[in-house]
């Protein structure tokens, strides 16, 4: 039976896997926001700006100025 005398690094192994396109970097499942334009998964919220489906979902907090304290 046929056994390598070394093992074969990491970086070797990654190198024969990616050639062939199955580490290919296609996202079918991402699109842009309609409202801000940045990436998001379907069907969840935007995290820039806190939109789903075109509208505002969750609200900005405020930030406490020092008269406030």
């Amino acid at each position: 039976m046929a056994v390598p005398k070394k093992k074969k690094s990491s970086s070797r192994s990654r190198m024969r896997r990616g050639s062939n396109g199955s580490l290919d970097a296609n996202f079918p499942n991402i699109t842009t926001d309609k409202v801000s334009g940045e990436f998001k998964l379907p069907h969840h919220i935007c995290k820039a700006d806190g939109s789903y489906n075109g509208r505002k979902v969750i609200a900005e907090k405020k930030k406490k100025t020092a008269q406030e304290e």
